[in-house]
């Protein structure tokens, strides 16, 4: 799992164009960061807050390469560099169609979220209850967020999207590589912890926090991707 996982952490740097591509998808993040913490100032700081979280979410572009870095990682032999910051448009709809998909696994845990942090603004003796369901969100979250990996891999290979929200099949590959899958999750939602600490850090962690962001998504893209392939491959196998 070590060897996986240092693979995946130089994939990016062996490109050589590397340090543009990494640049482009970091700037786009930033720019749409600086729009929605714009916006989010006009009503409150808990507002904007939430935007410098929402404009990583919906950094379309980004997730459309994301899902091709991917992509390039479930082939067999995988892909040995990123994909080149071309059609747009078809980037877009990529990372439109990520957006769509995680939300459909993580509306109802940010449900619970966005209501108990409603509740914690109120104070009082709701102040308790938001602190409840927002815990709930999280776990929820996280549970529901550990199958999506393999429910994105389960629509490449089919392309339908009933693919990637059928829980028995998507549980019935993750558990062929469980172990290196669970690793791989946990690992990822440390290194995501830690980006957004190194993001709370005055005007220089607001500036990187794309940048490393848009890095840890290219990794585990390519961390997942292979880790998915190899379930694929042993769900084949008569």
């Amino acid at each position: 799992m070590l060897n996986r996982v240092a693979r995946a952490l130089v994939f990016p740097l062996e490109d050589r164009k590397w340090l543009s591509k990494i640049v482009v998808g970091g700037s786009v993040g930033l720019l749409l960061e600086v729009l929605f913490v714009s916006a989010g100032f006009l009503f409150t700081r808990e507002f904007a807050i939430a935007g410098s979280l929402l404009a990583q979410a919906t950094n379309f572009p980004a997730l459309g390469f994301v899902l091709l870095v991917f992509q390039g990682a479930l082939t067999v032999p995988q892909a040995d560099s990123m994909p080149l910051w071309r059609q747009w448009s078809v980037l877009c709809l990529k990372g439109l169609l990520i957006f769509m998909l995680g939300m459909a696994y993580e509306i109802i845990p940010l449900l619970f979220i966005v209501s108990g942090f409603g509740l914690l603004a109120r104070g009082g003796v709701a102040l308790g209850l938001g602190l409840v369901l927002m815990l709930l969100g999280m776990l929820a979250g996280i549970t529901t967020g550990f199958f999506l990996p393999m429910g994105i891999a389960c629509y490449m290979e089919e392309r339908r999207l009933e693919a990637a929200l059928h829980p028995a099949a998507i549980w019935s590959r993750i558990r062929k590589v469980l172990a290196e899958y669970a690793e791989a999750y946990l690992l990822s939602i440390g290194s995501f912890i830690a980006v957004g600490l190194i993001g709370t850090v005055p005007a220089l962690g607001a500036l990187l926090w794309p940048f490393l962001t848009f890095y840890l998504l290219v990794v585990g893209a390519r961390l997942f991707g292979g880790i998915c392939s190899e379930a694929g491959q042993e769900a084949s196998r008569p």
